[in-house]
């Protein structure tokens, strides 16, 4: 079950979670080697919360009503089979899977949650910062 109840308030968090993530990678100077070979406790910290934040935001994003879903181009397959993977790995995730979701996944999800906003004449604003 998702801690959202509608559609806009799981957008809304999506985009939040996201957002606030890449600004933290960006002010953090968070870099793919940092992510995936972890030196010090505060990378290892660090890639520990990214991959926590991109199970929420599957969880989300994999909550959101058929219609949101299929319109505004959330791959539901795509987004199940990342937050089942991260969900049950037991501490055996893959960092390059992760990383891709961040790099090449989070652009998409956040034009789609434009879109949805968009379609209801609303704005999103990052709520986090």
């Amino acid at each position: 079950m998702s801690a959202k109840a509608t559609d806009l308030a799981r957008v809304q968090e999506i985009f939040d979670l996201i957002t606030e993530t890449q600004g933290q990678i960006e002010r953090l100077g968070i870099t793919e080697e940092r992510f995936k070979g972890p030196v010090t406790d505060a990378d290892r910290l660090f890639s520990e919360a990214i991959m926590n934040r991109v199970l929420r935001i599957t969880k989300e994003a994999g909550s959101l009503s058929d219609e949101a879903l299929a319109y505004y181009d959330f791959e539901r397959r795509s987004i199940k089979g990342v937050r089942n993977r991260l969900a049950r790995a037991y501490g055996d995730v893959d960092a390059d899977i992760v990383w891709d979701v961040v790099e090449e996944d989070f652009p998409k999800l956040l034009q789609g949650c434009h879109a949805y906003c968009d379609e209801l004449g609303l704005e999103l604003e990052a709520t986090r910062f």
